[in-house]
């Protein structure tokens, strides 16, 4: 038998092989990391905080799970550390923005828990906050 026969016959029959739901669960779950990846083109307000938090608390809790469970499964660490990573970009992302709009460190925090505007620059009806930049007076007219 050649190396890469026994090589795939030892993968094939492994634990954590494509004949198990160890291989793919975590396989599938890679979806959600292309799809978090893909989100990184879509503007910052279309960004759902808490949905960000529960993504990254998924990835970093199950990244550590999957180094503690029989058998342990690098695919599922693997994938579950890359879905804590893509959350916490979208994170970093919404924080920037809500920085940049002059919110305070706890104002942006607070918009991530409970996506509500606290901000000083809370658009109010017929109001602009000041100043308006380019970019923002696009989204509201």
């Amino acid at each position: 038998m050649s190396a890469i026969n026994i090589a795939f016959r030892r993968f094939w029959n492994s634990q954590t092989g494509p004949k198990t739901v160890h291989f793919w669960a975590p396989t599938m779950k890679w979806g959600l990391v292309i799809a978090g990846l893909s989100d990184l083109q879509r503007p910052v307000q279309k960004l759902s905080g808490t949905q960000s938090l529960s993504l990254l608390a998924t990835g970093f809790v199950w990244t550590r799970w999957s180094f503690v469970i029989k058998p342990r499964n690098m695919l599922l660490a693997s994938v579950n550390f890359f879905l804590g990573c893509t959350a916490s970009m979208q994170i970093a992302r919404m924080v920037k923005y809500r920085l940049e709009r002059g919110d305070t460190w706890p104002q942006a925090l607070k918009y991530l828990v409970t996506s509500k505007d606290a901000s000083a620059n809370a658009l109010v009806v017929g109001q602009l906050p000041q100043p308006v930049r380019q970019e923002d007076a696009k989204l509201v007219h």
